[in-house]
């Protein structure tokens, strides 16, 4: 689990960058433009680029501490076991889903890839935009099955519902 813990803190420090990079070029295009009448150019696809990589590396660490949102109504009426096997269950679902995207991902991935497809303006290779959001999805996926993994083996030994 420390391993794991490791390896989603990481992309988020890298998308953090990303994001305060972008302020810095943000902030200096805003001055630019007021007292110098030009601008940094592509500022708005390196932009989309940082906030692809930000969301989509933060998932992983999101799907690891039970960050996102979630609806419990009934939670504290089920017993532990039954509470595992709704997480189980809906651990089971996230993972579907993740390896749905993950396969037409990587299939848009390879066009765009072979194309040779480029941002707008600044003429950045859209395999950048790809390749962060089919690894942030490839780790959340990864987190997903080490999380099941674990909550089998916890509602097999009676352990805490926490995963």
């Amino acid at each position: 689990m420390k391993l794991l813990n490791i390896l989603t803190r990481l992309p988020i420090w890298f998308g953090g960058i990303l994001i305060i990079g972008v302020i810095f070029l943000t902030v200096i295009d805003v001055i630019a433009r007021k007292f110098f009448n030009t601008g940094y150019f592509g500022l708005v696809d390196v932009t989309q680029l940082a906030v692809i990589g930000f969301a989509y590396l933060a998932m992983p660490r999101a799907f690891l501490t039970g960050a996102h949102v979630a609806v419990e109504l009934y939670d504290d009426r089920l017993s532990r076991r039954a509470d595992l096997i709704l997480k189980m269950f809906a651990l089971l679902l996230s993972i579907f889903v993740i390896s749905i995207l993950l396969w037409y991902g990587w299939i848009q991935a390879s066009r765009v890839q072979r194309y040779g497809d480029v941002s707008q303006n600044a003429s950045i290779p859209m395999i950048y935009y790809w390749a962060l959001l089919l690894g942030g999805m490839a780790l959340s996926w990864l987190v997903c099955v080490l999380q099941l993994g674990l909550s089998f083996f916890r509602c097999i030994k009676g352990g805490p519902s926490d995963v």
